[in-house]
Formats: C-alpha cells, sequence, structure tokens
C-alpha cells in the first residue's frame, strides 16, 4: 500500500509538472477531442466539431475549475477496464488520471463485495450540457467532459429534473420528471440501484458525492463526481 501510494504521488508530480511544460498526462504535446454543445429545444447534440491543437494551448476553460490537472483533453485520460478488476461484463471507459486510481480500487471493492451488479459505466464524454442557454444551446462543459464523473446503471438510476422533494424516495422521486435513463426502485432493483446502503455507494463515496444527494431541483442517481453535479 505505501508502494503504491507513493507511486501515485510521484504520477501526479510528473503530471503537474508535464502540464505547466505544456505536455498532458501521456506525455503528448497535443491536445484533441470531439465535443458538441446540447440544443434545449431540439433536445439532441448540436455544432459537434473536432479539436486537435498543441497541448500548450488548452485554456482555463477547458479545464475542470476544481480539479485543473483534468482537462477535455484524451491525452489527460485514463482507459479503466473493469474485466481486470473482477467485473468482467462491464465495458471499458476513460476516466481523468487524476481519479484513476481511486476508481480502480473502488470498482475493486465492489467485485469483492458482491452484492452490487455493475451493468454500464460511462465515463469521460466532452460536450457543452450545462450552465447558460445561448441561441438556444447550452455554453458549460458537463463533468465528464473533464473525465471527472461516472454515470453508473443509467437504465436502473435516472436523471430526475422538477424536484422539489425533501429526502429520495421513490414516492418521492414518482413527483419529478424522469428526463434521463430508466426509474429508480430499490425495492425492484436492488442489485443494480444506487442507495447509501449499496457498496457502490460506499466505494465512490470515499473520493466523490452522489447526484442522488445534490440540492436544487435535480436529482441525478446514476451520477458521482467531485461536486455530485
Amino acid at each position: 500500500m505505501i508502494a503504491r501510494a507513493l507511486a501515485c504521488a510521484v504520477a501526479l508530480a510528473w503530471a503537474s509538472a508535464a502540464w505547466a511544460d505544456g505536455v498532458a498526462a501521456n506525455g503528448s504535446a497535443r491536445c484533441t477531442y470531439a465535443t458538441y454543445q446540447w440544443d434545449v429545444a431540439k433536445r439532441a447534440p448540436s455544432h459537434g466539431q473536432a479539436v486537435d491543437k498543441p497541448y500548450a494551448e488548452v485554456t482555463a476553460d477547458e479545464r475542470d475549475p476544481t480539479e485543473p490537472r483534468c482537462s477535455v483533453c484524451r491525452e489527460d485520460q485514463v482507459r479503466i477496464e473493469p474485466s481486470t478488476l473482477g467485473l468482467p461484463h462491464v465495458p471499458a471507459f476513460q476516466v481523468c488520471h487524476v481519479y484513476a486510481a481511486d476508481v480502480r480500487t473502488a470498482l475493486q471493492s465492489i467485485a469483492a463485495d458482491g452484492t452490487f451488479r455493475l451493468d454500464a459505466i460511462t465515463g469521460y464524454r466532452v460536450g457543452r450540457t450545462r450552465g447558460a442557454i445561448v441561441d438556444g444551446l447550452r455554453t458549460q462543459w458537463s463533468n465528464h467532459s473533464f473525465g471527472a464523473a461516472l454515470d453508473i446503471n443509467a437504465g436502473h438510476n435516472g436523471l430526475y429534473g422538477n424536484c422539489d422533494i425533501a429526502s429520495v424516495t421513490p414516492a418521492a422521486l414518482a413527483t419529478c420528471k424522469l428526463r434521463v435513463g430508466g426509474p429508480w426502485d430499490p425495492a425492484k432493483r436492488p442489485a443494480t440501484t444506487i442507495t447509501p446502503a449499496s457498496s457502490l455507494y460506499r466505494a465512490f463515496r470515499k473520493f466523490w458525492r452522489w447526484g442522488g444527494e445534490i440540492t436544487g431541483g435535480t436529482r441525478d442517481m446514476m451520477h458521482f463526481s467531485a461536486t455530485g453535479y
């Protein structure tokens, strides 16, 4: 454990120094990514584009405001293979290099516990899907854009809007609007539904927040990130 912690510390120190020198976490001097803006009226992606530029030209806007070592660049992402961590049926995904060790540890813990069934994980995915609307388009990056968020088992842990509830229960969520994914009902699907009692929640809550516990009119039951949003 000490050796692993030391290796992680060395890797993070190198990544910070590399960023200062205009080099991505994987050693590349380029930054590449594909992105889009969310069209609110059409409820669909729009204005797609591919970006390929020197890493030294990555702007502050293209970095996670809570963890600037994470950017929208593919070169700052790490591929996670759940099949090597005891979860053979879960497809691979990408996450920012800063969080890769924590995510791997969480998945190993979930696999060892064996009470939660992981079906799908979505990580790095670049797009302006939040924030102010200008000409019908969203203008702010999602946390997924920086590889700093995961959506887990979306089919059983939906994103709800128009919520005015004090606590999360199936009855309370029934008063909200299910916007993305499937209905959240731990009584019907205990093995795949995220709750504070689940091994998945306990594993990821050690370093991130759950979207089911954020304040405001949204409950994102599939979502984990540094802020929960």
